[in-house]
């Protein structure tokens, strides 16, 4: 028999994303327009916050507050999906920035093109909406039926653009080594410019509204772990449509990476014993 051809695909005719001959999407920016978010914010505990901060950021106020977001993406660039967002309000260098602790997904699109380039830790899940009498709620389900977290509100006070301020968002991109015992070959830090555009309406106002509402944590699961970032006290909830772009990130932080830890039975992260 004879020796087959030599592989002719070279490093300038790959893809942007895998697979690199038929990448399922190119580079940023991705534009979003016409989403839904349903938003709350929360204050929770510092211990537990802190927990999920990695070094180098830090917990902008105390009592530590977290934000719970369901975007519901009609139109993108990658793609129609929902998400939902836990999240920590940190600072970087004297800079107001949003720590990303978890997300979920329900469009594979959406999961590998926030994953792999920028480091937002998601996960497939079942996420659904619901508009019934003057509520509006979403819900997220890991597996199906295993209800994870449930935000419901009551519009009430119409929002202005001005009402709608954007930090940088912060993820943490870890990338294993396939090699035994190697540890991560990517471990960093990643900012990520967004700002949110309030979309106005015919009459001139804001497609949005502020009013009650509230988080619950229905039914805790030590796999996705949201009910340890408990609500000690609602501090804002709104829905609102936006447009936004998404932009290039920027590494701000790399670290020393280290032989990745393990979870405990309790779901806990213990350091691995060689």
């Amino acid at each position: 028999m004879k020796k087959g051809l030599a592989g002719k695909l070279k490093p300038e005719n790959f893809g942007f994303s895998m697979p690199v001959t038929s990448p399922p999407f190119d580079s940023p920016p991705y534009y979003y327009r016409g989403i839904e978010l349903l938003a709350f914010v929360y204050e929770t505990d510092d211990q537990a916050a802190a927990s999920l901060v990695p070094e180098g950021l830090r917990l902008a106020e105390s009592p530590a507050v977290a934000q719970l977001l369901f975007p519901n993406f009609h139109f993108s660039t990658l793609g129609a999906y929902k998400e939902v967002i836990l999240a920590l309000n940190c600072v970087w260098e004297g800079q107001a920035v949003t720590f990303c602790v978890g997300l979920l997904v329900t469009n594979e699109v959406g999961l590998i093109g926030g994953r792999e380039p920028y480091g937002f830790p998601k996960l497939f899940a079942n996420i659904e909406w619901s508009k019934e009498r003057n509520l509006i709620c979403a819900w997220a389900e890991r597996p199906s039926g295993k209800r994870i977290c449930t935000g419901v509100l009551r519009p009430r006070d119409n929002l202005s653009p001005k009402d709608v301020a954007s930090n940088p968002l912060v993820t943490l991109k870890v990338i294993p080594s396939p090699e035994e015992n190697a540890p991560p070959e990517v471990c960093e830090l990643v900012l990520t410019p967004i700002n949110f555009e309030l979309i106005t309406g015919s009459d001139g106002r804001g497609e949005g509204f502020s009013g009650p509402g509230n988080v619950t944590f229905d039914s805790p699961s030590v796999i996705d772990a949201y009910y340890r970032l408990p609500v000690r006290r609602m501090l804002a909830a709104s829905w609102g449509r936006y447009n936004f772009v998404l932009p290039y990130g920027k590494v701000i932080k790399r670290y020393t990476p280290v032989k990745p830890a393990v979870m405990d039975a309790e779901g806990y992260l213990q350091p691995r014993v060689s």
